[in-house]
């Protein structure tokens, strides 16, 4: 063959990474505006990356349907490549990086806004004290994709991850329980009831009514009262609230973080798991690994009684300020 023969001959043109890593999104995350959430695109992006995928091969991968998406026969065996092309890219980058040998380097921590400034935050000086050679980003942008190259090495939410490759395990439920500060109680008195609560001044995180563990417990409420504060900061919920603002409902370890909350005689609204996420390579990085197991003593359900699976009222917790239940009363 001449040196004309190959200039003449046509290059075959190869498949755009991005078209593939689109693909992997959605065929994991089971529709296309998860993928689009997860990759933070917009949802004609994702379609139109399948559009030149498909094209490019030839073949249809998916079957769009209102409940989601299926894999075709072609989809399915395009997956398993894709798959092992992503691992292998993983791979590559974790052994570049060094990560296989070197405790030290960043690792990203995504976590809810209040597990992260009332859980996480206040352990991290013993940690990197622990870890020096480790750096840490933490962040709760709820607009962000939690998990995923360039995001988040770890993931600490209240959605078990769906992604085939990632990691994942319930670390802690969260008991949310009604609050307000002793000076409210002594000025407006305690409701006997979740429905009492109407009666009240009430304070809102604008996630509560996203959240699918207890949107429906909270519909009745919701629906007789307009709360006189909505926040998406938990640690503004907080302090409004202990500073005699209104009742509003928080976790119980709130408990613990105020000495001017009560948590008020009415059991617990909803009952959230919280998950813990990482890639599945990390099991090769020593420094995400640290992050882990720093995570597991943090939530620790024997030494945390608010983070178990049963509820345990506040008034059960080590100095925390409780007012007496109904039963104790009647005792």
């Amino acid at each position: 063959m001449t040196g004309k023969d190959l200039n003449e001959r046509p290059i075959r043109e190869l498949v755009d990474w991005s078209d593939l890593r689109t693909f992997y999104a959605v065929a994991t995350a089971g529709s296309m505006n998860a993928a689009a959430e997860l990759m933070g695109v917009t949802q004609s992006a994702i379609s139109k990356r399948l559009g030149q995928l498909e094209q490019r091969l030839g073949a249809r991968l998916l079957e769009r349907s209102p409940t989601g998406i299926q894999l075709t026969e072609a989809g399915a065996e395009a997956l398993d490549h894709v798959t092992t092309m992503m691992r292998a890219s993983q791979s590559l980058e974790n052994t570049l990086r060094g990560l296989e040998t070197k405790t030290q380097g960043e690792v990203k921590i995504w976590a809810n806004d209040g597990v992260l400034a009332f859980c996480i935050a206040p352990n991290v000086s013993s940690f990197l004290a622990e870890n020096p050679g480790v750096r840490l980003t933490m962040t709760s942008d709820r607009y962000l994709p939690k998990q995923g190259q360039g995001y988040a090495d770890v993931v600490i939410g209240f959605d078990q991850p769906v992604q085939g490759d990632v990691v994942s395990f319930p670390i802690a439920t969260l008991h949310y329980c009604a609050f307000a500060s002793r000076d409210y109680i002594a000025t407006y008195g305690v409701p006997t009831g979740p429905l009492d609560i109407g009666a009240h001044r009430v304070l809102n995180h604008t996630l509560y009514s996203e959240n699918p563990g207890w949107k429906d417990k909270t519909a009745q409420i919701a629906a007789l009262v307009e709360p006189a504060l909505l926040t998406d900061c938990s640690a503004s919920l907080l302090q409004a609230t202990a500073s005699g603002a209104g009742i509003a409902v928080m976790p119980s370890y709130a408990a613990r973080l105020d000495a001017r909350l009560v948590a008020l005689p009415i059991p617990p609204l909803a009952s959230v798991k919280v998950w813990l996420g990482f890639h599945e390579s990390a099991r090769r990085a020593p420094r995400v690994r640290n992050v882990v197991s720093w995570m597991r003593l943090m939530f620790d359900r024997r030494k945390n009684p608010w983070f178990r699976e049963e509820y345990v009222p506040p008034s059960l917790f080590d100095n925390a300020p409780a007012i007496a239940w109904p039963d104790e009363r009647a005792a």
